[in-house]
This record gives structure tokens, C-alpha cells and sequence, in this order.
């Protein structure tokens, strides 16, 4: 299959352990956490009373969570997986968020011409194949004046980072293993069907990996959003210790079974994250940005 598809698939099947995989919460914590990011990107206050749309809403973590924070009162969101769209519309509905959410591919938005203030997204620019196509659309359906910001985008340097600390986790699990320990193993199989029906299995794990098509340097980014046609590119960055630390975790509990997954482990790993990333915080003013594992791209129209 190629990179879209295995996108939709990926994500339609994953969707309703999407938010439990990622420790994705909706809650004042979480609310705060995400908006730290895009007003790290917008450089001052997130606006107020304005359209907003998201590319790429996933089960709805940026704009929930925004919503959460007080800054939302209503939010437009697209997704090229309609399991998530349903993820998100269940986790809206339950917060009393009010959203309008559409399936659609990011390289054709099916939104009107000058239609939204700001657009949104996280995590999203890495999975999308026409990069250029995406960015002319953002631009499109902004009006004059508008913005957009997109946090979660992950770096070169912060890509070899994080398989750095993937190698040293998966060695302590095998380590572990290897003298007695019992972790279980976490296994996902995808049926599918050829063009001659046969069936063919596959791990999640291998979509995963075709999914994941981009890192950025910040330069070369804000360089291909110009020639988008957007007038302003800039990139800010975070998590560079907490990220090393992150991709430990996620490779541990994405490895082991959920059985030997402790809610003790899973506040203790957070806290040691929570205090990485402070740590982060006052480090940012001092080492160069490409460092930093996650990109957040802002732009104007």
C-alpha cells in the first residue's frame, strides 16, 4: 500500500487505543500542556474569538485540549481517518466541546477560499506525502492576516535522539528478558487482502513506520512554507532531555504486554517526564533549536 493509505488504515485502526497508547488526557494539566506549545509558537497569548481550524485532529488533543484551556469555544477539524474523526467527535461530545469534523486528505482541504483566522495542527506535517500541496492549501483557506501553527513536528537531530534512546530501551527489555524477566509481548496484527483476495497479514508496527515519511530542519522548513506563498515562516522548538526520556517510556510500553503496565509506572514515568521538560525549559534560551526534538512551525499569511 502506499504512504496515504497506509496512513488511513494505520490510524482507523489504532484510533480507539490511540489516546491510551500516547497518554493523551483531557484535563486542566493536559489543557495547560498544550497550550504552552502554541503560545510558544504564536510567540504571546493564543487569540481569542477567532475561526480555527485543525489539520490532522487525530482523536482531538490540540483542539480539546485548547478547548479545555478556555481559548476554544468552537473548532472546525479534518483527518484523513475517519476512526479518529469518531474517537474525536465521542471525546468532544463528552467534554461539551462543540466541533464540526470532516474526513479529508490535507493536500485538498474541503473548505471555501479565506475561511479561517487560524489554522492548527500537531504531529501532523511528518505524515503527509505532498508537503508543498498541504502548505498551499493551509494557505488558501486562511484569510489575509491569518495565522497558522504547527507544533509536534519532529527534527533531524531530535530523530536521532530518539532511536538513540529506543536502542537503549529495547536492550534493557532484552536484557531484562534475558535474565528471567517476564514482560509478555505486545503484538497487533492487521489483516488485509490483496487484489486477488488473498489474505495478508501485517503488524501495525510496520505501518507505523511507513507513516512516519519526515523530520525537518527548522531553515528548510520555514524556506518551503515561503514558497508556499506564506509571508512570515519562523520555528520554535521544545523537549530535548524529556523527549529522550519519552521515547524510553513509549518504546517500554509499546513493547511489553498492558498487563505489566502498573498505574504506578505510568505517573511515576510522567513525573520523571514532566520534570525532564522543565528542565528543557530553561535550557531553550541557551542551545540552538535544532537540538530539540519537537519543531513547532508558525506562519502568516
Amino acid at each position: 500500500m502506499d504512504v496515504k493509505e497506509a496512513n488511513l488504515v494505520f490510524h482507523d485502526e489504532t484510533s480507539r487505543e490511540y489516546d491510551k497508547k500516547w497518554a493523551i488526557r483531557f484535563d486542566d494539566d493536559m489543557a495547560d500542556f498544550v497550550l504552552s506549545k502554541f503560545e510558544l509558537g504564536l510567540g504571546g497569548p493564543f487569540p481569542r474569538g477567532v475561526r480555527v481550524l485543525e489539520i490532522g485532529c487525530g482523536t482531538g488533543y490540540a483542539m480539546l485540549n485548547l478547548g479545555l484551556a478556555g481559548v476554544l469555544d468552537e473548532a472546525w477539524g479534518c483527518d484523513i481517518s475517519q476512526g479518529m474523526l469518531d474517537v474525536c467527535r465521542d471525546n468532544a461530545e463528552s467534554l461539551g466541546i462543540r466541533v464540526h469534523l470532516q474526513q479529508a486528505d490535507a493536500e485538498s482541504l474541503p473548505y471555501e477560499d479565506e475561511s479561517f483566522d487560524l489554522v492548527i495542527g500537531h504531529a501532523v506535517l511528518h505524515h503527509l506525502p505532498d508537503l508543498d500541496a498541504s502548505l498551499r492549501e493551509i494557505r488558501r483557506v486562511l484569510r489575509p492576516g491569518g495565522k497558522c501553527v504547527v507544533a509536534g513536528e519532529p527534527s533531524v537531530k531530535g530523530h536521532q535522539l530518539a532511536r538513540v534512546a529506543k536502542a537503549m530501551a529495547s536492550a534493557g527489555i532484552k536484557a531484562y528478558a534475558g535474565l528471567g524477566g517476564r514482560l509478555g509481548k505486545r503484538r497487533i496484527s492487521l489483516r488485509r487482502y490483496d487484489a486477488s483476495g488473498n489474505p495478508q497479514d501485517h503488524e501495525l508496527q510496520e505501518l507505523e513506520f511507513m507513516v512516519d515519511i519526515h523530520n525537518f530542519r527548522p531553515r528548510e522548513l520555514c524556506e518551503m512554507a515561503r514558497k508556499a506563498g506564506f509571508s512570515t515562516a519562523r520555528c520554535e522548538s521544545e523537549e530535548l532531555f524529556s523527549s529522550f526520556i519519552g521515547w524510553m517510556i513509549r518504546t517500554v510500553e509499546g513493547s511489553v504486554s498492558e498487563e505489566n503496565i502498573s498505574d504506578r509506572w505510568r505517573w511515576g514515568a510522567y513525573n520523571t517526564y514532566k520534570r525532564a521538560r522543565a528542565l528543557d525549559q530553561m535550557l531553550y534560551r541557551w542551545l540552538p533549536k535544532d537540538w530539540f526534538y519537537n519543531l513547532i512551525l508558525y506562519l502568516e499569511k
